[in-house]
């Protein structure tokens, strides 16, 4: 993947420049927790009795998801495609521009603009499940379908929560945390070579397909 055109301390002053004076990142964080929570106690909410086969949407549901999260972050996200063109553009040219391999730590909260999902992602996520939910309704039942759309929020989660985990300042008590110190080294790899670890949560889909990188040292 070719380099930007730019130095990354410009790209990142050049992009902070567009953050709106309104942002907050407070609010943002807490935007982004409430709908994941919020959906997560929705879905749980409308179940009824469950039978043990229909437990079985969690597992099968977050596997589809972390796979669903490194084929969409390979080739959408790090790829000019005529599908969705806007992830390139958001993830590749501004992401890795602002955040390279030496310099992933957010230099003040209001680049959590820079990192976590805005509204648009977050809705063009919330549709894209919707027709999946939907047919797994259709074909097992409305507690399958409630239990997978639950595992899809807490992946989504588990995804912005690591991935803001991995651009923290190494002072941060949560970057000192041990089990942690193996995922932001593979983070920042991928921001470096670009050709692996494009999971940001379990390994999984790396694993798989053969782009996992070295293994960190240390952790």
């Amino acid at each position: 993947m070719a380099d930007t055109d730019f130095e990354p301390n410009q790209a990142r002053q050049g992009f902070a420049a567009d953050i709106p004076l309104t942002y907050h990142p407070v609010w943002h964080l807490l935007g982004s927790a409430v709908f994941g929570v919020l959906g997560i106690a929705a879905a749980l909410a409308s179940l009824g009795h469950v039978r043990p086969v229909e437990l079985c949407a969690v597992p099968a549901t977050l596997v589809a998801m972390n796979l669903l999260e490194y084929t969409s972050h390979r080739y959408l996200m790090h790829r000019r495609t005529r599908v969705l063109p806007y992830a390139y553009a958001a993830h590749t040219l501004r992401h890795h521009a602002c955040f390279p391999e030496r310099a992933m730590e957010v230099a003040s909260p209001r680049e959590l603009w820079l990192i976590l999902f805005g509204p648009r992602e977050i809705a063009l996520f919330a549709l894209a499940t919707v027709p999946f939910l939907a047919l797994l309704a259709a074909l097992a039942s409305r507690n399958a379908a409630a239990l997978a759309a639950a595992a899809v929020l807490a992946h989504y989660l588990l995804y912005e929560g690591l991935h803001l985990v991995s651009h923290l300042p190494e002072q941060h008590w949560l970057a000192r945390r041990r089990v942690l110190a193996p995922l932001r080294r593979r983070h920042a790899r991928h921001h470096g070579a670009r050709r692996e670890g494009y999971n940001v949560t379990l390994p999984l889909g790396d694993w798989l397909f053969g782009t996992l990188g070295p293994r960190p040292r240390g952790g």
